[in-house]
């Protein structure tokens, strides 16, 4: 059994997440972490040796989640709390934060980081308004905002989104194999692209939009939620 979950890192949904690993049971809880960035959240240190981009995602995601009332990062803590009450193992999915930002600016030619840099900087005053549209326009037609996305910034779409589907798809199949069940918590813009390349009919799947009105006394995995950086 795998489930899938899509969250938005500045929005908590802590408690549907307990609820939901509560419900399922998984014999493994994996989130859309690497080690170091688990550690950063959980003691609220900070990236300084991190390449600037991810720094500077870092800062717009904890100034928007504190607008929406939460800090960044809530709903993954909260995966890996409930997992060590119910018993499942944590899985760390993602690739190591540092290293893809480094990646990504290796392969990145300058027209695209001059573009990057002209949009991050006034992402950092973004306000709750905005975030909302945005989020709107993503959930109002995915592939359309994603493929946007790959004409402007083909190589952040390539290394951000797309590589760690491919990472983080592996991951959830071993830790099946493993564990025999796995619940993954994954940034909601990526979950139509984890779906595809599990190829799963019996994939169990929770948009965000789903987790606002999420009840449990449904059948499981009935539901079918998305933001660009917010949501990576």
């Amino acid at each position: 059994m795998i489930v899938l979950v899509g969250v938005a890192h500045v929005i908590d949904v802590s408690e549907q997440i307990g609820a939901l690993v509560a419900h399922h049971s998984p014999g493994a809880v994996g989130v859309e972490l690497d080690p170091g960035r688990y550690r950063a959240l959980r003691e609220k240190g900070e990236h300084g040796n991190a390449p600037l981009p991810y720094r500077l995602l870092a800062l717009m995601q904890r100034r928007l989640a504190e607008q929406f009332g939460g800090e960044v990062g809530a709903e993954m803590l909260a995966a890996v709390e409930a997992a060590r009450r119910s018993g499942a193992q944590v899985l760390f999915l993602d690739m190591e934060a540092g290293k893809v930002f480094a990646a990504m600016l290796e392969r990145m030619p300058l027209k695209e980081k001059v573009l990057m840099a002209l949009s991050t900087l006034p992402g950092l005053f973004m306000g709750r308004e905005r975030v909302e549209k945005e989020l709107e326009r993503f959930q109002e037609d995915e592939e359309a905002y994603l493929g946007s996305m790959a004409k402007n910034y083909p190589t952040v779409k390539r290394v951000l989104i797309d590589e760690r589907n491919e990472h983080m798809a592996r991951e959830i199949l071993m830790a099946e194999g493993t564990h025999g069940s796995v619940l993954a918590v994954v940034g909601d813009g990526h979950v139509e692209g984890i779906r595809r390349l599990l190829a799963r009919d019996d994939l169990i799947v929770y948009r965000l939009r789903d987790l606002k009105d999420l009840r449990l006394d449904a059948p499981a995995g009935t539901a079918e939620a998305s933001f660009s950086f917010v949501l990576e």
